[in-house]
């Protein structure tokens, strides 16, 4: 299905996995529930969603800023997709809201920070 809702204990999606390992990423007290803006621009690039073209540095901070509370400085997993909606609009100029987004899903999924070839 493609609604990664109600997924239970154990089965995790392939997008929430990527989320959480580059949520813990360098930070040992992590728990991988929520990101902060630093990870958060770490996930943008070795994913490449920003593109320097169409996403820029700046929008994911933006974005970022944009979508999480005013008083914390982490986003959660609810929050990261809609961050990713808010990007994928920019990202895949031209495709309906709804492919922009798998797209978007396809360039996170199976990820994490330092696996994917990025110097």
């Amino acid at each position: 299905s493609n609604s990664n809702e109600g997924a239970t204990g154990g089965e995790i999606s392939a997008l929430e996995e990527a989320f959480r390992k580059f949520a813990v990423h360098g930070d040992t007290r992590a728990t991988g529930k929520e990101m902060h803006g630093k990870n958060w621009s770490k996930l943008c690039k070795d994913c490449h969603i920003i593109d320097g073209k169409n996403v820029t540095t700046t929008d994911v901070d933006i974005v970022f800023s944009k979508i999480k509370g005013k008083s914390v400085r982490t986003i959660t997993f609810e929050q990261f997709k809609e961050a990713l909606q808010e990007l994928s609009k920019k990202r895949f100029k031209g495709k309906s809201d709804e492919e922009a987004l798998q797209e978007m899903y396809k360039l996170i999924e199976g990820k994490g920070p330092g696996l994917t070839g990025v110097t």
